[in-house]
């Protein structure tokens, strides 16, 4: 049975106490924030089984799926940096997230100071083997003694167990001329309102919060950033990489591409395209007003 709404922890984007119940997937159960519309799953997992499930899923699982696929990594990597290059500061960036550090090499090979953190061992280790400055750490835990002209966090907020604090960590690390990119799934996105429970962000281990335009703008505001702009992003998939995540995530779509892709020849299957999957890029810069407390 689900839990009572009142059980559950504030709306981290507007502080709203009431949740209307929407669906259980894999055992989890989702709620909707009956105020700003914001979505989360409760109960949250532990930061300790997060990392359990980060740490087995880079060693041996979905994540290293990802990383083993270089071509769409570095072609992802590039798009990301292109897109946020005109409005980025230069100099020393943070990319929070920064996974086995595909990002990190490619801004770095732009001639940025770039570091990064991750909370998974694996990942970490692969992007010190590139020479790379990682550290194993949660944002709250980071203390570099500096701040950051731009801090990026791609494919991150979504993940965090406590997204306001998150953010006011990002604000602790940022420069007051700053810029802050994030990439999120967008729940307002026409794929998420066909797909319905089955679309394939909804995911019950490791997505944790959910936003649309109007919610990552009020969760900013909230915790002192000011969003300049919110707009659509795309991100190079293969047909044959999203066999894995649908085989993971969909599998009823799984088998209608599986067999549809056996016509296709492999190089075809393997050719990473820029695809609108319904995701948004954010761009912030710290507010000129005190941070708000969480909650």
């Amino acid at each position: 049975m689900p839990p009572r709404p009142q059980d559950i922890s504030p709306c981290p984007a507007c502080g709203e106490t009431r949740f209307a119940f929407r669906f259980t997937k894999k055992g989890r159960d989702f709620w909707r924030c009956t105020r700003c519309g914001l979505e989360k799953q409760h109960p949250l997992p532990s930061l300790a089984e997060l990392k359990a499930y980060y740490d087995a899923a880079y060693a041996d699982g979905m994540y290293k799926t990802f990383t083993d696929a270089d071509e769409m990594k570095r072609m992802t990597a590039a798009r990301r940096y292109r897109e946020i290059a005109p409005r980025a500061i230069a100099d020393h960036w943070l990319d929070v997230g920064c996974a086995n550090g595909v990002f990190m090499a490619h801004a770095a090979a732009q001639g940025h100071e770039v570091s990064g953190i991750d909370l998974s061992d694996v990942a970490v280790a692969q992007a010190r083997e590139k020479g790379l400055d990682a550290t194993c750490t949660t944002i709250a835990d980071y203390a570099p003694g500096r701040t950051f002209d731009t801090i990026t966090g791609f494919d991150v907020l979504e993940h965090v167990l406590d997204p306001g604090g998150f953010l006011d960590d990002a604000r602790r690390l940022i420069a007051p001329d700053g810029r802050l990119f994030l990439t999120v799934p967008d729940t307002a996105s026409i794929i998420r309102k066909v797909m319905g429970s089955r679309w394939y962000f909804y995911i019950p281990e490791e997505h944790l919060h959910y936003y649309d335009p109007s919610t990552i703008r009020l969760i900013l505001a909230r915790h002192g950033f000011e969003a300049i702009r919110v707009s659509r992003t795309f991100k190079p998939i293969s047909y044959a990489y999203a066999l894995t995540q649908f085989r993971e995530y969909n599998p009823l779509i799984f088998k209608l591409l599986n067999a549809a892709g056996a016509l296709l020849p492999r190089a075809l299957k393997e050719r990473p395209v820029p695809l609108y999957i319904g995701e948004m890029m954010v761009t912030a810069r710290p507010a000129n007003m005190p941070m708000c407390s969480a909650n």
